[in-house]
């Protein structure tokens, strides 16, 4: 599982790194006049995006889950309690 949460992370900055890249040198080249170059480094912009949304969620579903008190799953009767009188200390 942690295999494919790095798989994951690297996905998303090969899609950041596609989209910024695209944005910034395809419209520099547009300004520049180099129509047929600014077409190839903006059509890359798309794909970055797919790798950017893929590899988020890749890492967001297999990133390891944190056991800490604060994410155990509480019972209604502790939740019912907390409502009824929330300054008793357990």
């Amino acid at each position: 599982m942690k295999t494919l949460a790095r798989i994951g992370q690297i996905l998303f900055i090969i899609g950041l790194v596609l989209t910024v890249v695209g944005l910034i040198v395809g419209f520099t080249f547009m300004f520049q006049g180099n129509d047929k170059w600014a077409m190839r480094f903006l059509m890359a912009v798309p794909t970055g995006f797919v790798f950017l949304f893929t590899g988020l969620a890749t890492s967001v579903m297999f990133s390891p889950r944190d056991d800490s008190d604060l994410n155990k799953k509480r019972s209604l009767q502790d939740l019912h309690e907390d409502v009824l009188d929330p300054n008793v200390k357990k």
